[in-house]
């Protein structure tokens, strides 16, 4: 698509960064890979401006890591920093349904259902912005339920950097959805706290984070 071909109600900056993230979130841009305006420029027929732009709104993101006297990457995070976000991610939901466990109600269980349902669509479809979308509405939910105004922005920081890692590496286009456990995850856990039964949603969050790691597809050379 030529960016002079944009819809009206979009700007230029605008089309070069649903076409750069689209890139990059569907691998037709590799992690590591710089990000070089003039090459940008001659393939999009549009000025620097708006490259410029549209790379700043991606590194606001956490997609693209400008280094300065370098230029601006696709973000190549390391094994380790994965493993350690996926750690803070499982503290965080741990204390979370420490707190509201006994404060959830029919109407809060009727929603978590909604979400699930709506996740198995979007996976279905294919749609990896807007399966993102729904997990972490999911897992916010639970969080916003605590009250907690620091451990909200810690789980929705968190939850942002997480699906960045997922939307690089996550390899959930390859898999068969009847063969998957991430609904059912959610499912056992919207069940356990029902029960109010602390110790399962412990485990099944552990072992949510161990399954979300395994998701996703880690060459070597990250580790």
């Amino acid at each position: 698509m030529n960016v002079l071909d944009k819809p009206e109600h979009l700007s230029r900056a605008d089309v070069v960064y649903d076409q750069l993230k689209e890139a990059i979130l569907f691998r037709k841009i590799a992690p590591g890979t710089q990000l070089i305006e003039k090459i940008i420029s001659e393939k999009m027929s549009v000025s620097r401006t708006p490259i410029r732009n549209a790379i700043q709104q991606l590194a606001d993101e956490g997609l693209v890591k400008i280094i300065t006297n370098r230029g601006a990457f696709v973000v190549e995070p390391t094994f380790d920093e994965i493993q350690q976000a996926f750690d803070m991610r499982q503290r965080l939901e741990k204390m979370s349904v420490e707190l509201l466990i006994d404060d959830m109600t029919q109407d809060d269980f009727l929603q978590l259902e909604e979400l699930i349902e709506h996740e198995k669509r979007t996976y279905q479809k294919k749609d990896i912005l807007n399966y993102l979308d729904v997990n972490k509405q999911f897992h916010m939910f639970l969080a916003i339920k605590t009250k907690n105004r620091f451990l909200i922005d810690f789980t929705e920081r968190i939850l942002d950097q997480i699906n960045v890692y997922l939307m690089l590496y996550d390899v959930f286009f390859d898999e068969n959805l009847d063969e998957m456990k991430r609904f059912k995850e959610h499912e056992w856990l919207v069940s356990a706290l029902k029960k109010k039964d602390l110790q399962k949603l412990y485990e099944l969050i552990d072992q949510h984070m161990t399954e979300s790691l395994h998701y996703m597809s880690l060459d070597e050379s990250n580790k």
